[in-house]
């Protein structure tokens, strides 16, 4: 009898051991599992952006090359050329070449979406493109941080020297940069002698599980146009 009884204890045990177990590679399991899709969310968004991101450079750089001329650029105008707010771009006007090559035509980007770009579970930041007599078309709809537009005097700038401060070095760009009110001396005050455009895109690469950006990435490009700058083809 006492035999038996300990065997029947013994085998309790055994099961009790086997569902601790099996409880703990469900764990496991489900830990993975979740792991992965979250891995898998973050993938789309980095995705979704980078998708964006080439999708709009692509365009606007094709657009700036042909640019004949700059109509508008409706951005901030901040005293300071290199404050963080300098250039946000609100609405950029260009000609350029029709697809014809007979005519020119005009090209709209606009910016729709919270002042000064400011986050807003609420409001969505879009940046569109329109043909002159065609559809308004969204480039941007997705995880859109900034947009800023510099007008250049199409100076082909050298980079930053070892022992320069930034100070200096942003003595030597301010001038080159369009501002109705540029300070420097010889400053591209003249929305007619912009012959390039400096372009960044500021893209949510990440959001966290309550739609809140965790890591940003930003590309930035200076566009010449070819026919402001033939001297330079």
């Amino acid at each position: 009898m006492n035999i038996k009884q300990k065997r029947k204890a013994v085998t309790l045990v055994e099961i009790m051991i086997a569902m601790l177990l099996f409880a703990i590679i469900l764990a496991i399991g489900y830990a993975m599992i979740n792991r992965t899709f979250v891995s898998l969310e973050r993938q789309k968004q980095s995705l979704d952006t980078l998708h964006e991101a080439r999708d709009f450079l692509m365009i606007v750089e094709r657009d700036l090359r042909e640019m004949i001329e700059v109509e508008e650029l409706d951005t901030v105008y901040k005293n300071t050329l290199f404050d963080n707010q300098n250039a946000l771009m609100y609405k950029l006007v260009i000609i350029v070449p029709s697809r014809d090559g007979r005519s020119t035509q005009r090209v709209t980007y606009t910016y729709e979406g919270t002042e000064m770009y400011a986050e807003s579970p609420e409001v969505q930041k879009v940046v569109y493109r329109q043909v002159e007599g065609s559809v308004k078309k969204a480039l941007i709809t997705k995880q859109l941080n900034y947009l800023k537009i510099w007008g250049t005097d199409g100076t082909i700038f050298r980079n930053k020297e070892q022992d320069e401060s930034i100070n200096d070095y942003q003595k030597y760009l301010g001038p080159h940069y369009y501002h109705p009110s540029n300070p420097y001396p010889n400053g591209l005050r003249s929305l007619e002698k912009i012959k390039g455009i400096e372009v960044q895109l500021c893209m949510h690469e990440l959001l966290d599980a309550s739609k809140k950006p965790i890591k940003d990435r930003t590309f930035v490009t200076r566009i010449y146009s070819r026919v402001l700058n033939s001297k330079y083809e």
